[in-house]
């Protein structure tokens, strides 16, 4: 399959030129105040309802340390390179992702932050935060608790999960919640659409539409149960803009879901009806271990070749968080070439480079 696949620099300067072009049309026949808010500056004080309460940011934001996944790479992506930054799953010696760092160093030509320190319950380092003289602080896709929160918030406005821990609605939803809190509205629709063309060029050309599929994990020697992650996570919910749909055997699981995912018996995968199976592995020998074991094996997706394990670390998360840096990263490197191979019953496995 061939499709143009262009370079990140392209989509937000694509996405630049959209936000300037918005703010022009805006501005025509308002005054300058107004021109500067329709343009972008966003109108400040600006108040953010979340689970954990309410963060008032009192001005544009210029210090931002965020917390959890996604939420690094948004707000880079919209100009602005935040103090300090968790370590990444799948990142390299330094905690960074190789689209966030090429972002920050070579668009904008800025310093890596500083990561953040967490203990081992997870707890993030108040002095090293407190140090940064954040802004704000942003958590719209973590998993803060009320405790960690009202210590954050006493640093620095700080922004929670809108509803859950760990969910954020969709990528594009969290672009847009930023770019309020950083007073960067029109710049966030303008990424959102520079990088749903790119997705829709993509899923144009995949011919996926109606194939179901359900993204799991992994079954270890000795476990009885398979992972699978629930509709509403962002995971899936971008394979759905490539055409792919929920299996509706995700009902079989209905209230089985701890946060993100269920626990199927593997006694039951029968019962479980795919087209299509995608999940990530830590390397080789999980994979092996999952597609040899006796009972999982003889499992549909299994059977006829219809699985799609990724095994590159920073693949899968380029894919199970996704953002507008993310995601040309991970279409460059055949992300939904894999798709369609997988559904054609190639049985793709992504090794680390």
């Amino acid at each position: 399959m061939n499709y143009s696949k262009p370079r990140l620099a392209r989509v937000l300067g694509a996405a630049t030129a959209l936000a300037a072009t918005a703010g022009l049309l805006t501005a025509c026949g308002t005054s300058d105040d107004e021109a500067s808010a329709a343009s972008g500056d966003g109108a400040f004080p600006v108040t953010i309802e979340h689970a954990l309460g309410a963060a008032t940011i009192p001005e544009r934001p210029e210090r931002v340390v965020t917390i959890g996944w996604m939420t690094q790479d948004i707000v880079a992506a919209l100009g602005v390179v935040p103090v300090g930054v968790p370590e990444t799953w799948g990142g390299d010696d330094e905690g960074f992702t190789p689209w966030f760092r090429e972002h920050v160093t070579e668009e904008l030509d800025a310093p890596l932050p500083e990561i953040l320190s967490f203990d081992d319950a997870g707890d993030p380092d108040l002095e090293q935060v407190l140090a940064l003289e954040p802004d704000v602080i942003l958590a719209p896709h973590s998993g803060i608790t009320d405790v960690q929160y009202d210590r954050l918030s006493e640093i620095a406005p700080t922004v929670a999960y809108a509803e859950e821990p760990w969910f954020s609605g969709s990528w594009d939803d969290l672009v847009l919640e930023v770019g309020t809190a950083l007073g960067r509205d029109a710049e966030a629709e303008a990424l959102v659409s520079a990088t749903s063309a790119l997705i829709d060029d993509a899923a144009a050309d995949a011919g996926l539409e109606g194939t179901t599929v359900a993204y799991g994990g992994i079954v270890a020697d000795g476990d009885t149960e398979l992972g699978i992650y629930r509709s509403e996570d962002p995971r899936v919910a971008f394979l759905r803009e490539f055409g792919l749909v929920d299996t509706p055997s995700l009902e079989i699981l209905g209230e089985g879901f701890s946060n993100f995912v269920g626990a199927l018996s593997i006694e039951e995968l029968d019962t479980f009806e795919t087209d299509l199976f995608v999940g990530w592995s830590n390397g080789p020998a999980e994979t092996q271990a999952t597609l040899a074991n006796p009972v999982v094996s003889r499992w549909a997706p299994f059977a006829e070749g219809t699985y799609y394990f990724i095994e590159d670390n920073a693949l899968a998360m380029a894919t199970n968080a996704p953002t507008p840096l993310s995601i040309p990263w991970a279409l460059e490197r055949g992300f939904v070439d894999d798709l369609v191979a997988a559904a054609a019953g190639e049985g793709v496995v992504r090794a680390a480079d």
